[in-house]
């Protein structure tokens, strides 16, 4: 699974600076996605790691592919063609699949372990690497707009998609930090 999982990493660090993916989407999200799974899979060794790994690099190919409609839906598609293409085990594909399709925590919550690592690990990388920043460089908002968009997404991705204590606590005073900054006038 190693050598799945770095041609995996190759082809979305090519897809990212390649495509439709914003120029700075590979390093600032998908890697920042990876740390966290990472941390989140050592204080939690009993995850399958191949699914979540598998996960991080492909929950985002419908934005990386800058195809229209439903994010999770097109997403996991998207991955079940990469993961058919390289000859991944059904039944961890059909496990990816799953995870993706439950890591924005939109439609539904994630029930596995590995989905709950992933949904967290996505949204503990939204703290770091000047996410918030670069959304607003490329989202077309005023600033009032901007500040009540962030303003609900912080609180989204700290109260519902970081499944895990320890998580939210290793990301807690970032948390509070953007909020104070997005609540300033």
């Amino acid at each position: 699974m190693e050598k799945i999982l770095e041609k995996i990493e190759e082809l979305i660090e090519k897809e990212c600076k390649s495509g439709f993916a914003p120029e700075w989407f590979f390093e600032a999200h998908i890697l920042a996605v990876k740390k966290y799974a990472d941390f989140l899979l050592e204080k939690l060794p009993e995850a399958n790691k191949d699914v979540v790994l598998l996960g991080v690099w492909l929950h985002d190919l419908q934005r990386i592919r800058g195809i229209e409609g439903d994010h999770q839906k097109i997403g996991a598609e998207e991955a079940e063609k990469v993961m058919q293409s390289l000859e991944i085990d059904k039944n961890i594909s059909d496990q990816v699949k799953q995870i993706i399709l439950t890591h924005s925590c939109s439609n539904e919550l994630p029930i596995t372990l590995e989905g709950k690592i992933l949904a967290s690990a996505d949204a503990m990388s939204h703290y770091i690497n000047d996410f918030y920043l670069q959304i607003m460089l490329t989202r077309d908002r005023n600033l009032r707009q901007y500040k009540e968009w962030a303003l609900e997404k912080l609180d989204r991705d700290f109260e519902k998609k970081i499944f895990f204590d320890f998580a939210k606590e290793e990301i807690k005073e970032r948390h509070d930090a953007l909020k104070k900054i997005f609540t300033m006038s």
